[in-house]
């Protein structure tokens, strides 16, 4: 008996599709885990086994799993595959990324005209920063907690010869860096920063797995980049001061770093699972005390993502909040594990203009 993991990729009729599996020990039983999305993005993940089994019940969900996706055109990308463990215990970096305050489309014009900024896209993943010290090689999520890094991010980063701290965004298939965290960088400038971070990658030649995030410096650069994410329907933009250093944290206004989202996105919580169709009821504290639960309405899960259990927390995509109603046009992306309760709230949701 031993453990198993395999990554496939599906690229047939112009798809370009990840699924991931492993067959996991759990103390004395055993697990099937999954994950899947498009090449570049987000992982979903999921299990077969919502509780542990024995060894020959997982063995055969996990071929019968593999197989299934063989023949529906998957091809292996390697048979060690893709690390998708969960870490079993929170284990806390001591490692805090700078968050990002939010503005409007409106409030952007600022950023863009102002020399002191750069641009570049908000990627819709999950933050990750990389820490490297020796020969051991990490991720941690915006919390702080260690978490998994892919098999090929492992392989890639290993080998360069220097310890580092990278902060950036998990896409699923690759990370996308945009700051340098490492000691005796973060007290730079932020171009300093960025550029420190390209000799540090530039030490390595990489593949896809870990890029620099392309970045935009003058006015012209800057309205270009805004006009392409909004034509391509890309999660925002954000703006960050050049000459500033890192505050780790979300400075309670400003703080030199801004983003601008060109849809608008909650994390929300589960209430239940509808009695017959398809589509999870959704909840949210009803005030900054979090002293009660506010229904907000539901959303439907398609059948290809992953069923959120009842009482996680979901990021939920929308068009806006109608006050004491429901969310308008929701759309589910996907389960979130790095964000807190408190974060769930019905002030941050947004509200049509004209009410």
């Amino acid at each position: 008996m031993q453990e198993e993991s395999v990554s496939l990729r599906c690229t047939e009729g112009g798809s370009n599709k990840v699924y991931q599996a492993e067959l996991k020990q759990d103390g004395s039983l055993w697990v099937v885990n999954f994950a899947y999305g498009g090449y570049g993005k987000t992982m979903k993940t999921g299990t077969k086994t919502p509780s542990p089994v024995e060894y020959d019940v997982a063995k055969k969900a996990y071929d019968k799993l593999v197989k299934s996706k063989k023949s529906g055109g998957y091809k292996p990308e390697g048979e060690q595959g893709t690390d998708i463990n969960t870490v079993d215990d929170k284990v806390d970096s001591g490692i805090r990324p700078q968050l990002l305050n939010e503005i409007t489309e409106d409030e952007a014009e600022v950023y863009i005209t102002n020399d002191l900024y750069c641009a570049q896209e908000k990627y819709d993943g999950e933050r990750r920063m990389i820490k490297k010290e020796g020969s051991e090689l990490i991720g941690i999520n915006k919390k702080g907690f260690v978490v998994p890094l892919t098999f090929e991010c492992l392989a890639e980063m290993s080998f360069i010869d220097a310890d580092f701290i990278l902060d950036g965004e998990d896409m699923g298939s690759k990370i996308m860096v945009f700051d340098n965290l490492t000691p005796g960088y973060a007290a730079l400038q932020y171009k300093g920063r960025l550029k420190a971070l390209g000799l540090i990658l530039s030490k390595q030649a990489l593949d896809d797995c870990v890029q620099v995030v392309p970045t935009a410096w003058t006015t012209e650069e800057k309205r270009a980049m805004f006009k392409r994410l909004k034509a391509e329907n890309a999660e925002g933009i954000t703006f960050k001061h050049i000459t500033n250093g890192v505050s780790p944290g979300r400075p309670s206004s400003g703080g030199g770093q801004y983003k601008c989202k060109f849809w608008e996105s909650a994390s929300v919580f589960v209430a239940s699972w509808h009695p017959t169709k398809s589509s999870i009821e959704l909840d949210v504290y009803g005030d900054d005390q979090q002293r009660f639960l506010q229904p907000i309405g539901n959303v439907t899960v398609k059948p290809n993502q992953a069923k959120p259990p009842v009482g996680s927390i979901v990021e939920v995509k929308y068009l806006y909040y109608n006050e004491g109603g429901s969310l308008v046009q929701p759309e589910l992306l996907e389960i979130r594990t790095d964000v807190d309760p408190s974060e769930c709230l019905l002030s941050k949701l947004k509200r049509p203009k004209n009410v």
